[in-house]
């Protein structure tokens, strides 16, 4: 095959680039690649593409690339530990997760859930209905069996993988995983694992990516550091030390899938071609598959075993399916290579993530040497030899730091020296858990959790400064041809006309500070005019720019290049958080002071005229992209309709006291909305849809529906302006719409905002706390009391009675006799004689109170309630500024006669103290319980036919509680919680009256000689776990009567026929005959090894200690027991198994 060099046409005119470096001196045969090829063909709507420059890209161009077979499994730990707030933070994160997963197109059956514990049980999403209340009634109890889950996950995916019915199609899997605790069945854990890394690393066609979350200091660090490396991708392992931190690493995990996870990433596949040698045709094996990053352009791969010092590589379309390749995909291009000096950024910055993965090797090497069955010499030779590897990484960290210090350019100097700095510090905790190692022979679980927690740490950055990068990779092309464009569109304007039909005073009011140029000036210098905005940002912006706080906003205005030159300036002199702040919410950071010495940090280009705007839009882009990112490249078309309607809201909100100026400032951000919801094909084909669905429907509220309020408010008022929605539609929408944004927009402050005011909603009525605990004080003596006479009434032989007469109505049942089976004296030793028995008096009951609908708050309640409202009145008086405006009508003369004759008389809070007036109290604190009881989406959407307290419609002649939702919401909040009260201290004194039976039919089952009483007892318990768990513990007891008899009827399952156990395996195939664990085979045998011969012991648990028990009856002396033939078996068993001379 011919290198074909020269490229398709059909492509850019990009070449091929690579970047390269040794890692370690003298050693040529490590090699990192780092590369860029052209993008592949692009399917372009011109038309669609020139309706709008600030069109989302993603809906103007479609890649070649077409979806995967894409499936997710997330397992979650619920045992005993995750009790709590484990157990709760966890599955909100989950139900997060799960509805990114929804929300990215990824269809329900491609979701799975596993919860286990000693079992595992599995839940194929959208399956059944209602998973969400599932979700929300998994509960917490039990061991942690690791091989349970690892079992049930390699299961389902050989099925999924058999289903897609073509073993050349690729397969993605992610694996989830939460625990927070070791391996409670280690024994099982080896088999399990091997057969889970078997399905992730090698199944052909198959790519797998395993995150996992290991929380409180418990976790087993050594199986999550290993699960975490053990997909074909690198996954993200995340410590979170307190429960309540798993959601937010659930964000972070997040933006780490992206919003593509149902799409396939670009391949290719790269040769090395060795210096005199470019001829060549490269051989199959030769060729390496590199999966390039979400920019579909850039690769990476370390190259190992192969010396390499060559100036070109070959690559080529990855060819997926394995068939014949098109022409297309034929074709082998060149990549030029450039071998990095020591003092480039990207090999710093290359390296420095080299060793971070690297040092991650070397753990699950060390963990690899501790678990071995070596010598303790053989494990500290190879300990040495890693001891060499990371000496040599850190002359190589040293030398980089060296070089990056020396640097003369801060730009490339302050990220080089960070990177060392991190790096740095992973490679100090890499030394403290290898120092650890070589003492211990093993690595301590806190040291390992910490250097993961650190590794990952730094991965999980770099991750997602690559998503940054990739977005800044498309944006570079957009950005490039702005100027050229913007030259094109000033050549065309008319200046002289404009500046005849501006007046001075316009001119005036809209020139830039700095260079005092209207933007009429500004406009001939190519240049737009940008309001000054202060706003913070969290790195959460990155991913979702309505995580923006406005501030403020200034009557400064400045030229987009006026604001660049400021900036530039400004990070010559300060560090760059003193300057934008920086991904941090609690600074005071000033880019430039404006007129009022204002701290300026942000500037948004406006709408003035159609033609300042059709270069105020171009410009808009990568000033976005620097406002929310700090990079003008992170520019992304949702910050174009997020950022600006974040101002408007911001704009209404200040709007007391509403001044000329105000009002023109406005006008300007309004119009500025305008333009771009008028541009936006997207907004304007869901905007009326999406209002409907709000007011129809509690589930189209939600944050995953709506991300923010404000934002959408201000979208459904350029909806109503641009003629979208009619001033009527608006008006029959609008009580409805105002309940519904009042009550979602409480709901999603009152967590962060009044969490340490919200009670138990019993707290909310005077003394009835008190009065249920007094009731149960007085229902524990009662209760005491029965079981006493109880105990004087029926004595142990009544008791025995009863448990015979069970398994003899059960005989009757299953085998149809009528249960006439006569007893012999081997049977029932002991006379039970039939009496008269009183009955005595009925089991005492705790009753629930009921509420009292004429119940008066006490003045601490109304206060506390006030509190509450104050809390969220400032955010539910910006929703209501914002409907105020949008029920004034469409257009400027109704909308400036609202802000200037409502909103500007009135100061924030009076719009929602006047909105809390219009209810009744009581109203309003079940509203403000309802949305408090619904903080988490999943709970919000789990509830049926939800109507919120603020629709409170009551006639005077109606009852109380009939047509008044506050009292029927509250009333239900009180059961439930009463109920709850209730059910916690009668669940507590009849669990210990069960335990008390418990102890009391394990005598019994230990001490009767009747075999019907003994069956009767097992059938009672039902299961061999549980309760049946003390007769199980029973049959080890040497003081036991009849042991052989009873033993068989647990192995067995049966007696006379009759089936005594209910158990069910995870098949769903029942269990008859049980195979008892090694420790209580060991003390059945030990107290009653005469009872069997050696092949019934054999029996109990074929094929598994058949040499255990050979062993034991030489340990115990037993041996002497056994027939002539078998105790010569049974001394050649033990010497074989133990290498031991007979003792």
């Amino acid at each position: 095959m011919a290198t074909n060099t020269s490229q398709d046409t059909t492509e850019g005119t990009q070449e091929a680039v690579c970047q390269a470096f040794h890692p370690v001196d003298a050693n040529d045969s490590v090699t990192v690649l780092s590369f860029k090829v052209p993008e592949p063909i692009i399917i372009q709507d011109e038309a669609e593409a020139s309706s709008s420059s600030l069109q989302d890209p993603a809906t103007s161009t479609v890649a070649s690339l077409g979806a995967k077979e894409a499936f997710f499994h997330i397992c979650l730990d619920v045992s005993g530990s995750m009790a709590g707030s484990g157990i709760n933070c966890a599955k909100a994160a989950m139900s997060k997760l799960i509805d990114h997963l929804e929300a990215s197109g990824v269809p329900a059956h491609r979701i799975t859930v596993y919860t286990f514990q000693s079992s595992c049980a599995i839940r194929h999403w959208g399956e059944k209905e209602n998973d969400r209340q599932w979700l929300g009634n998994v509960r917490a109890g039990g061991g942690t069996s690791f091989a349970s889950v690892f079992k049930a996950v390699v299961e389902v995916a050989e099925k999924q993988r058999r289903d897609i019915r073509r073993d050349d199609i690729d397969m993605d899997l992610s694996l989830f995983f939460f625990t927070d605790g070791a391996d409670g069945d280690i024994g099982a854990q080896g088999p399990a694992k091997a057969k889970l890394e078997q399905l992730l690393k090698k199944t052909p066609y198959l790519e797998s990516t395993v995150h996992t979350f290991g929380f409180t200091a418990s976790h087993d660090a050594k199986l999550l550091s290993w699960l975490t490396s053990s997909g074909t991708n690198s996954g993200c392992f995340q410590y979170i030390r307190e429960s309540r931190d798993i959601e937010a690493s659930m964000i972070t995990t997040m933006d780490l899938i992206g919003d593509n996870a149902m799409l396939a990433q670009r391949k290719v596949e790269i040769a090395l071609v060795d210096d005199g040698q470019e001829g060549a045709e490269p051989k199959a094996a030769d060729w390496i598959t590199v999966k390039l990053e979400v920019d579909g352009i850039s690769g990476s791969t370390v190259v190992r075993d192969r010396v390499y010092n060559g100036s070109k590589i070959v690559w080529r379309e990855h060819e997926a399916d394995g068939t014949t390749a098109t022409d297309r995909a034929n074709i082998v291009r060149d990549m030029s290579v450039k071998w990095l000096n020591e003092e480039d950024m990207d090999r710093v910055l290359g390296m420095t993530t080299f060793i971070q993965y690297e040092l991650l090797r070397l753990v699950e090497a060390i963990n690899t040497i501790g678990n071995s069955a070596k010598s303790a010499q053989e494990k500290r030779n190879e300990l040495l030899v890693i001891d060499t590897e990371t000496e040599a990484y850190s002359r190589a960290l040293g030398a980089l730091a060296f070089a990056s210090a020396r640097n003369k350019v801060k730009a490339i100097r302050e990220p080089c020296m960070e990177a060392c700095q991190r790096t740095k510090s992973l490679l100090q905790s890499f030394l403290s858990l290898k120092a650890d190692a070589h003492k211990q022979g093993t690595i301590s679980n806190t040291s390992l959790a910490t250097f993961n927690s650190l590794a990952y740490g730094g991965i999980v950055e770099s991750k997602l400064k690559a998503k940054l990068d990739s977005r800044a990779g498309k944006n570079s092309a957009l950005f490039a041809d702005i100027d050229t464009k913007v030259a094109e569109i000033v050549a065309k304007l008319d200046f002289a006309k404009m500046e005849a039909e501006v007046s001075e005073d316009t001119k005036r009011e809209l020139s830039c500070a700095f260079s005092t140029n209207s933007y009429i000036e500004a406009l001939q210098d190519g240049d737009c005019l940008c309001m000054t905005l202060d706003v913070t940002r969290s790195a959460a912006a990155i991913a979702d720019a309505s995580q923006l706080q406005i501030k403020s906003i200034f009557p400064t205005y400045l030229t987009s290049s006026m604001f660049t030159m400021a900036l530039g300036h400004a990070l010559s002199f300060d560090h760059p958080e003193n300057v934008h702040g920086g991904f941090r919410q609690d600074t005071n950071a000033s880019i430039a002071p404006g007129l009022a010495h204002e701290n300026i940090t942000a500037v948004m280009p406006i709408y003035i005229n159609k033609e300042h705007w059709e270069v105020a839009k171009l410009r808009m882009k990568p000033i976005l992209g620097y406002v929310v990112t700090l990079d003008a490249t992170g520019y992304t078309y949702s910050q174009s309709t997020t950022v600006p309607f974040l101002v408007l809201a911001k704009a209404i909100e200040d709007s007391y006291p509403m001044t000329e100026f105000k009002q023109r400032q406005f006008q300007l951000i309004l119009d500025t909305c305008d333009a771009i919801y008028q541009s936006s094909r997207s907004l304007r084909d869901t905007t009326k849809t999406m209002v409907k669905d709000f007011c129809a429907s509690h589930v189209h509220r939600t944050v995953d529906v709506v991300t923010n309020n404000f934002i959408f408010l201000g979208h459904i008022l350029c909806a109503l302006r641009a003629g979208d929605l009619t001033a009527q539609e608006v008006a029959e929408m609008m009580p409805q719409l105002e309940i519904a944004m009042v009550e979602e927009q409480i709901r999603r402050d009152l967590p962060s905002k009044a969490t340490h005011l919200m009670c138990n909603i019993l707290d909310w009525f005077s003394d009835v706390r008190r009065q249920i605990v007094s009731s149960g004080e007085a229902y524990r003596k009662q209760h005491a009391a029965w079981v006493k006479t109880l105990d004087t009434t029926n004595g142990n032989e009544v008791v025995e009675l009863s448990y015979r007469t069970t398994f003899l109505d059960a005989s009757k049942q299953q085998l149809g006799s009528d249960g006439a089976i006569e007893s012999s004296a081997t049977d029932v030793a002991t006379s039970l004689a039939v009496a008269e028995v009183a009955v005595p008096s009925v089991e005492p009951v705790l009753g629930i109170p009921v509420m009292d609908p004429d119940w008066i708050l006490s003045k601490n309640h109304t206060d506390r309630l006030g509190f509450i409202q104050a809390a969220v009145a400032e955010s539910v008086d910006k929703i209501l500024r914002l409907l105020t405006l949008i029920s004034a009508g469409p257009s400027n003369e109704k909308i400036q006669e609202a802000l200037s004759l409502e909103l500007g008389v009135h100061d924030v809070p009076d719009l929602a103290t006047r909105f809390f007036d219009r209810f009744p109290v009581k109203v309003n604190l079940a509203a403000m319980l309802q949305a408090y009881a619904h903080c988490k989406n999943a709970d919000r959407r789990s509830a049926v036919k939800m109507m919120t307290p603020f629709q409170y419609t009551r006639s005077e002649t109606a009852p109380l509680f009939e047509n008044d939702e506050g009292l029927q919401y509250i009333d239900s909040l009180f059961r439930a919680k009463a109920n709850q009260l209730v059910s916690e201290i009668v669940n507590e004194v009849q669990g210990a009256f069960r335990d008390s039976q418990k102890n009391v039919a394990a005598a019994i089952f230990c001490n009767t000689n009747s075999l019907e009483t003994a069956a009767g007892l097992l059938l009672e318990a039902g299961t061999r776990g549980g309760s049946g768990g003390l007769l199980v513990t029973c049959c080890a007891q040497r003081r036991m009567t009849r042991p052989r008899e009873k033993i068989r009827m647990l192995v067995d399952g049966m007696f006379r026929g009759v089936r005594l156990f209910s158990d069910k395996c995870t098949t769903g195939d029942d269990i008859l005959r049980w195979n008892p664990c090694k420790q209580t085979l060991y003390r059945m045998f030990t107290n009653h090894h005469s009872e069997f011969s050696l092949a019934e012991w054999r029996l109990f648990h074929p094929g598994r200690f058949d040499d255990y028990i050979a062993c034991r009856y030489v340990l115990d002396g037993k041996v002497n027991e056994l027939p002539q033939e078998e105790r010569i078996q049974v001394q050649e068993i033990f010497v074989a198994t133990t290498g031991r001379p007979l003792p």
